[in-house]
């Protein structure tokens, strides 16, 4: 006679069927995670990108123009080229960024284990830009 319920030899069963579900699942729900952080990386070093592109031309339009603009940049005042561009960025992009002289950092980059590194702009290249460098 059965008393409507489950056996102990049925909940074991349910239990290794979401276990080995759980299993197969969890590495593409890590990579998931991986690759969004990576996006979320790119997608960084894209604005700081466009940040230094419009920070070149509003330097440039000053007097002096692209030269002064280039001095601006290489300077040795320049603590970190990151608080060149803070004008140019989003508060919530500059917030999550930390920068040490040309070298960038963020936790999606750490996780992404890279940083983004400002290229130095020399009188023969067009203009800097920002690199993406595996730690």
């Amino acid at each position: 006679m059965r008393c409507g319920g489950f056996s102990f030899v049925e909940i074991l069963v349910a239990v290794a069927v979401i276990a080995v579900l759980s299993a197969l699942l969890l590495p593409r729900i890590a990579g998931i995670d991986e690759a969004s952080h990576a996006a979320v990386a790119r997608q960084q070093q894209a604005e700081l990108q466009t940040a230094l592109g419009n920070w070149i031309i509003a330097q440039s339009s000053r007097p002096g123009g692209l030269a002064a603009a280039r001095d601006a940049y290489t300077g040795t005042n320049v603590v970190n080229k990151l608080d060149l561009l803070q004008p140019y960025l989003q508060a919530s992009t500059y917030g999550s960024l930390d920068a040490d002289g040309d070298t960038v950092e963020s936790p999606a980059l750490d996780k992404a284990n890279a940083y983004l590194q400002f290229s130095p702009w020399t009188v023969s290249s067009q203009q800097p830009i920002v690199e993406w460098k595996n730690k």
